[in-house]
């Protein structure tokens, strides 16, 4: 594993594209909510309520890194709480933050897709329990954007790097920072394949 990596995983749609287990050979995984169902990354953050609840009730956070909110925090749930500057925000941002902590300084952003399909959600948990139902609105990405290029700004030296984007689409704050660049599946495997 190369500890110079950090993948955080978005539950979009590009994210079916990445062979994400496989992943964790490369480098550290910070993902969020339901993936817990699929495999064990290395960091799990779910910042709602109902996912929180869910994944603490099944023990997950006792054998694994899971965190949550304070409030969401169930006793002896095993679960850790986010540190205060990270607790507002979103699961996707939260992980990021988590992972730019470390000493990783290549963190890529897989799934982290933004905006919806056909303006419908963009989730591949879509119509699981505790997300939206397929086909309802989009959910605005404004926040999101915040959280990330707040990020990007307290680590100027880490590089952040947008894989596969959907339909080529960054937002335009995210583009204003020398230490973000977005590249495609080829570049990606590239980069993972030579340094792992």
């Amino acid at each position: 594993m190369n500890k110079d990596f950090a993948f955080i995983l978005g539950n979009g749609i590009t994210r079916l594209q990445v062979d994400c287990k496989g992943l964790l050979d490369c480098g550290a995984l910070y993902v969020c909510n339901r993936i817990y169902e699929e495999f064990a990354p290395t960091v799990l953050v779910s910042t709602d309520k109902g996912m929180a609840h869910e994944i603490q009730n099944t023990g997950y956070s006792s054998r694994n890194i899971h965190y949550v909110r304070e409030q969401w925090k169930i006793n002896n749930s095993g679960a850790n709480i986010l540190p205060k500057e990270y607790a507002g925000m979103s699961s996707g941002p939260a992980a990021l933050g988590l992972a730019s902590d470390t000493c990783a300084n290549y963190i890529f952003l897989i799934g982290m897709d933004l905006k919806g399909v056909n303006n419908t959600i963009n989730n591949i948990y879509a119509g699981t329990k505790n997300y939206k139902q397929k086909g309802e609105s989009p959910i605005h990405f404004g926040n999101w954007v915040d959280q990330i290029t707040g990020i990007m700004q307290k680590y100027p030296t880490k590089r952040f790097m947008h894989v596969n984007p959907l339909d080529n689409f960054t937002d335009d704050k995210f583009l204003k920072f020398k230490n973000f660049e977005t590249i495609n599946l080829s570049e990606f495997k590239g980069m993972i394949n030579n340094t792992s």
